[in-house]
């Protein structure tokens, strides 16, 4: 396999998520996918793999880049058609191993794995009621928080979506089960995800710049507060959480997402280039030249420039 060339310097942003659902190539389609989020992580990678009910998932993921954590010999051992990918940069837990993601559990409800970007505000309290309720952690990272949740008993009908409703804070999830892909999008949108095509599999992603790289189609952005499930059947939305004013995390924007991708229907290269000229026509300088502080302060810069 020929590997992607990587730069020198690793920015610290934040996670990438990648899945596939119903590819023959699902691990290779998510090495290429994370290797495009690569500048939300560069902490520790993790692909999983299953090929539905009845198999067993397959699981690689160690510290490191993509490129370092994936070759040949790995990919090729990670057979299945449906797939989530992780990168991590450490917003809370330590950065080691036992943090890296995606997580994987085998529980009542089955095999399910789970790959987290954002911080949930209420992770404390939960850890303690789920630990006085039995719950053994076997990390410090609070995307386990949402796994246990998930994969605790139904009592009382309880369901993935009444799960997912006591988690607060900013979340944008890939959760595979043995029959079901599932996107999540907290009710601020804080974070980004999007859904894409590619020959018939569905492909979700951080950012849109992943889908561009495997030449896969863009489909529209998860909604905030939308759960979407992708099963055999096709797709179905839910939205289990109460509405919230949107409040989408500005640095996207300005610094974590990569120009080429599109957030809120809008080119991240674009905004920045604007957001240069709005600093030149507010606070001009009578200067040669701009020079911008790399790597994202460089359209606005540009914009500076050209204004």
């Amino acid at each position: 396999m020929v590997e992607p060339t990587e730069t020198e310097a690793y920015p610290r942003h934040e996670c990438g998520l990648f899945g596939v659902f119903g590819h023959p190539n699902a691990a290779v389609l998510t090495y290429y996918g994370l290797f495009a989020l690569q500048h939300r992580g560069q902490e520790s990678a993790g692909i999983v793999t299953s090929n539905g009910p009845g198999t067993s998932f397959l699981v690689h993921k160690d510290m490191g880049l993509v490129s370092q954590v994936f070759g040949r010999a790995e990919l090729e051992k990670l057979k299945g058609t449906r797939a989530i990918g992780h990168t991590r940069y450490s917003t809370t837990g330590t950065s080691t191993i036992k943090n890296a993601q995606p997580f994987v559990v085998d529980c009542v409800r089955g095999q399910m794995a789970i790959a987290h970007n954002g911080n949930l505000i209420n992770a404390d309290l939960l850890r303690d009621e789920l630990e006085h309720k039995g719950s053994i952690f076997q990390t410090t990272a609070d995307s386990e928080i949402i796994l246990h949740l998930l994969a605790r008993p139904a009592d009382n009908g309880t369901s993935v979506l009444s799960a997912l409703r006591r988690i607060e804070g900013a979340f944008s999830l890939l959760i595979m089960s043995e029959r079901e892909l599932i996107a999540v999008r907290d009710p601020f949108g804080w974070r980004p995800l999007a859904l894409g095509k590619l020959d018939g599999a569905y492909i979700l992603a951080s950012e849109t710049c992943a889908f561009d790289l495997i030449h896969a189609e863009f489909i529209r952005e998860i909604e905030p507060g939308e759960v979407l499930i992708i099963d055999e059947n096709g797709l179905r939305s839910e939205f289990p959480f109460q509405p919230q004013q949107p409040a989408f995390c500005m640095f996207e924007y300005v610094y974590f997402a990569r120009p080429d991708s599109i957030i809120g229907g809008v080119n991240v290269g674009k905004v920045r280039t604007e957001m240069g000229r709005e600093l030149a026509r507010k606070f001009p300088v009578d200067a040669d030249i701009v020079i911008p502080v790399p790597d994202s302060g460089n359209y606005a810069a540009l914009g500076f420039a050209e204004e």
